[in-house]
């Protein structure tokens, strides 16, 4: 029997997304790593990595999944941002390997050298961008002449009825994401709609949409 939930307990599992603390926090992480895995697998494909690759992660959450960056390559250099210390702590505690780092931020300065990333990643944070243009351009500051970024967001239609996605969530669609990079020198060269059926945090199965894309320095956007 699915548990119901009151809406204190569903804004908190929206608090948790956002930036997962305590026990709660640990919780959410183990659910989102399980629940998010095919979008993570699949954005991680779409990075192409190569052999010396540096890796920029925006928002690992406890990251079981590092093993399927450092595996796509050889002598793959990783780097993870976080904003939840949390989140930080577990990643640290699942993942000891000297070819990783992991940082705290503040969610708007990426705290590392002009052109230093061959790839930058993130799954299921934009909603939480407290200044999104910031950021973009913080992510084209980092990233190298030829590097790519692959953002990867379930769909504004699919997200907007979730009982859970209030106040702190902002939705995008591919529209909005071509908006949200006009100014910048990071153009879209593809996107792919995806489907797949995940657990809700509240417990009950969905079919969710989502969009990979993937961006890249100087190039022309796909139309």
């Amino acid at each position: 029997m699915e548990k119901t939930f009151t809406e204190k307990e569903i804004r908190e599992i929206e608090k948790q997304l956002s930036c997962p603390s305590g026990s709660n926090g640990i919780d959410i992480g183990n659910k989102m790593n399980e629940s998010n895995i095919g979008m993570t697998k699949n954005s991680i494909q779409s990075l192409e990595l190569r052999d010396d690759n540096t890796v920029l992660e925006i928002g690992h959450g406890n990251c079981g999944h590092l093993e399927l960056i450092l595996n796509a390559s050889n002598r793959i250099k990783y780097f993870g941002l976080e904003v939840s210390e949390t989140m930080l702590k577990e990643a640290q505690k699942i993942n000891s390997n000297g070819q990783v780092e992991f940082k705290l931020y503040d969610g708007q300065i990426i705290p590392y050298p002009d052109k230093y990333f061959n790839r930058i990643l993130t799954v299921n944070t934009i909603y939480f961008w407290s200044n999104a243009e910031r950021l973009i351009n913080e992510i084209e500051r980092t990233l190298k002449s030829d590097g790519v970024f692959v953002l990867t967001y379930a769909n504004k239609s699919f997200m907007k009825d979730l009982p859970f996605v209030g106040e702190k969530f902002q939705l995008f669609d591919i529209d909005d994401i071509y908006q949200l990079t006009d100014k910048s020198n990071l153009k879209i060269i593809d996107f792919q709609n995806e489907t797949d059926e995940a657990k809700s945090k509240t417990g009950e199965k969905v079919l969710r949409k989502y969009t990979i894309v993937k961006l890249k320095k100087g190039a022309a956007n796909k139309m």
